[in-house]
């Protein structure tokens, strides 16, 4: 089976229930769409957790990118200190990470070894943004966030990086006539909303062409839901 979850935002308990819920198995491919990182305390257990896994595929999210951007300055600092102190651009990058929900994850980075952040730092860069599958004869684009400045006639890999990663889906657009766009990074609680849907748990959202798959794990009375592309079978904790 193939799976898709997004925005863990460092609920590692929760991500290890839905593995057991889903009942996980090496046979399986999990999709998960970028936000593993901050807010919640245990983001890069999971980063490490997936690195580890050759049938789970992450996707670069907003907070993996902030990750990225600050990494290699914070371990070079780390490793020899006033030698190497951060610039004043590297200061406002990494105030822009903990402004943006960061601290978590560096109060987290600093307990890992030595070999784990150079594991940690690699994956990072292997995130794409994207990715195309098709299961059960059905089509699917995955992104973190949803698509910037779209056009029907635009190949995927024209797009610019922060296409993929901060935007708001535009619930009147069909994306694609053919595939289903799938995304995170909206809470989908916001999306039903929108649409002027009555108040209800937090559950994954289908629209036309699109699925919303960002449950508020890390939220107040949010969830973590996962979606089975085989079947379309959802799943919570």
């Amino acid at each position: 089976m193939i799976y898709a979850m997004s925005d863990i935002h460092g609920c590692y308990e929760k991500y290890r229930d839905m593995l057991e819920t889903i009942k996980f198995a090496a046979d399986d491919t999990l999709y998960v769409l970028g936000d593993v990182l901050d807010r919640g305390p245990d983001g890069f257990k999971i980063l490490l957790d997936l690195a580890a896994r050759p049938n789970a595929v992450g996707l670069l999210g907003n907070h993996e990118l902030l990750a990225a951007v600050v990494l290699p300055s914070l371990l070079r600092t780390m490793r020899q200190g006033e030698k190497q102190p951060l610039s004043k651009t590297e200061q406002e990058q990494m105030q822009k990470w903990i402004q943006n929900g960061g601290k978590p994850s560096i109060l987290q980075l600093l307990r890992l070894s030595g070999e784990e952040m150079e594991i940690v730092c690699a994956y990072l860069r292997s995130l794409s943004a994207y990715e195309e599958v098709t299961v059960e004869r059905r089509k699917f684009v995955l992104v973190h966030a949803g698509l910037e400045h779209f056009s029907i006639t635009r190949p995927l890999e024209k797009y610019d990086l922060e296409d993929f990663l901060f935007c708001r889906p535009d619930l009147d657009t069909t994306y694609f006539p053919d595939k289903t766009l799938v995304f995170g990074h909206t809470p989908t609680r916001l999306l039903h909303r929108q649409i002027g849907e009555p108040e209800q748990p937090d559950r994954i959202f289908h629209r036309g062409t699109m699925i919303g798959l960002d449950c508020g794990c890390v939220y107040s009375g949010g969830r973590l839901g996962c979606l089975c592309l085989d079947t379309m079978e959802e799943f919570y904790v």
